[in-house]
């Protein structure tokens, strides 16, 4: 009778002590899983590969994408844009696009309209719709760009990485330190802003038999008195 007893007050213990380790046990699973689920759901902008353009004018990051949160159907880019940055007209056939400057003042195009964007402003690129994009001023621009759905974005990858800043080697103690003599520095000629003096942005014509051209014709000249 007294084993009785005491193997049913050890199965009443055992039953306990699982019922008080499997709410923890299953408190850690869904912890874990809510950290794996953040580390995708909230990017630091220091976390993003930078990226830059073959003439070295502009920068970007690519903050949101399939790449980095899973299935999406949209995106959201960082730009840069140095003083003569220029994108060429184009357009994105089943892509919308929204852009939101930060800094600075981006020359826009959409269609025949052309529009300069400052701080807090957006424009709204409908799908099938030439768009440009300058950077014309003395001041460095940067703002964001929304693609829905997402796709345009995978460009930025085919462009560069900054390289790693090379390192000087340390002198070895107790070696002398050698001394060069002094040399004039001469600074090389910067390279020509692509699209000045004229045209500001660049010459649209219209093609023949092509739907990849836009329909119409557009130039836009600077006046050099001003």
């Amino acid at each position: 009778m007294k084993k009785s007893t005491n193997l049913v007050k050890n199965f009443v213990t055992i039953l306990t002590a699982v019922s008080l380790i499997c709410p923890a046990i299953s408190f850690s699973a869904e912890k874990a899983i809510s950290n794996s689920a953040s580390s995708k759901l909230f990017i630091a902008f220091e976390d993003a590969a930078y990226h830059t353009s073959p003439d070295k004018r502009i920068g970007a990051k690519i903050l949101a994408d399939p790449a980095k949160v899973g299935p999406s159907m949209s995106s959201l880019v960082h730009l840069t844009y140095l003083p003569g940055a220029h994108i060429d007209s184009h357009r994105h056939v089943y892509v919308t696009e929204v852009l939101y400057v930060l800094e600075g003042n981006l020359t826009l195009r959409i269609g025949e309209e052309i529009k300069i964007l400052g701080p807090n402003s957006t424009a709204y690129i409908p799908a099938k719709s030439f768009h440009e994009y300058l950077n014309d001023s003395t001041d460095v621009v940067k703002f964001l760009q929304y693609y829905s759905p997402s796709g345009p974005e995978e460009e930025y990858r085919n462009w560069e990485k900054p390289a790693a800043v090379e390192v000087t080697p340390q002198p070895v103690k107790g070696e002398p330190k050698k001394t060069e003599a002094p040399a004039h520095i001469i600074a090389p000629t910067l390279p020509p802003i692509p699209g000045s003096p004229e045209p500001v942005l660049g010459t649209v014509s219209e093609g023949t038999g092509s739907e990849n051209k836009p329909a119409a014709n557009f130039e836009l000249k600077v006046d050099k008195d001003k």
